[in-house]
């Protein structure tokens, strides 16, 4: 939707905007985890999307300081656990030898590490620590997408990602993000898209059309996944994505002229594959004795 509230560029009497397509870099950015809740709370955004990153993530930058003479795999992760196999490699004479060390699982909640060998455990906690605190431009990469899966919507401009329209009524949001990343040294670009020009208005549709059906083909993805052990919360969460996205594609008609009509039919072909397997998933439940 083009808006006429007041957009943060100066504008020629009559000019509407659709949006702006941005970029940000936040490349060889360190910061503490402290410094970096701090710039999401005087920029006036959510301080918790920053206590959220997985340790996961950081652990494996501190792999990096566990991996001599060994090779660390991930072999399983789930909801709660992501598990890593420790592999040691020996050399005798002309040839390498590999014999498993141990298991080391990960919370992903917590973020605290086991596994057998308590000085291993003790010496993976120290690294993983260590790389909690330390935040890199990548993580602040994350911490941004973050914020706008739960604010605002970013639509990629190029299939390498990188390059983003936003719709304009979120700009006041983008103004945030900039004023936190100007508190990392980091950088946000940012163009703006006025209405009324044929290629411009095209590539906001395609860009803004692709970004909704990808998210309805990731809809219906983890759908034909669930299987007899998938929990009811999860069918929930489907169900709320499924209704989030038919709300993002009503809020955008006006951006999506003819794609709209593709969209919806995408839209309740994915209604039906949830409530078909929901129906199959309860046909298939043992019975409660």
């Amino acid at each position: 939707m083009a808006a006429t509230a007041a957009v943060p560029f100066p504008l020629a009497a009559g000019t509407r905007l659709l949006g702006e397509v941005i970029s940000w870099t936040c490349s060889g950015v360190a910061v503490t985890h402290a410094a970096l809740v701090a710039a999401l709370k005087d920029a006036g955004l959510d301080e918790s999307v920053a206590r959220e990153l997985a340790p996961k993530h950081a652990f494996s930058r501190a792999c990096k300081k566990l991996c001599d003479r060994r090779i660390i795999r991930q072999v399983a992760e789930d909801e709660a656990t992501v598990k890593f196999q420790f592999t040691q490699e020996s050399r005798d004479g002309d040839r390498y030898e590999y014999a498993l060390e141990t298991m080391l699982a990960l919370d992903k909640r917590t973020g605290r590490v086991t596994c057998d060998l308590p000085g291993l455990a003790t010496l993976a906690q120290e690294e993983l620590d260590r790389a909690t605190d330390a935040r890199s431009g990548g993580d602040v990469t994350r911490v941004i997408q973050k914020l706008f899966e739960r604010a605002a919507d970013l639509f990629p401009t190029r299939p390498q990602g990188g390059c983003y329209f936003t719709p304009i009524r979120h700009a006041a949001f983008v103004d945030r993000v900039q004023g936190m990343l100007g508190r990392l040294n980091g950088q946000i670009l940012r163009f703006p898209v006025p209405a009324g020009t044929a290629e411009g208005d095209r590539s906001v549709k395609d860009a803004v059309a692709a970004g909704l059906a990808d998210l309805i083909d990731a809809h219906r993805k983890a759908v034909a996944a669930f299987g007899e052990d998938t929990r009811e919360d999860t069918l929930k969460r489907a169900a709320e994505k499924s209704r989030t996205t038919r709300l993002k594609v009503e809020g955008y008609a006006e951006l999506l002229a003819e794609e709209k009509a593709r969209l919806d039919r995408g839209l309740a072909a994915a209604r039906d594959e949830l409530r078909r397997k929901v129906e199959q998933l309860a046909a298939t439940a043992p019975a409660v004795a």
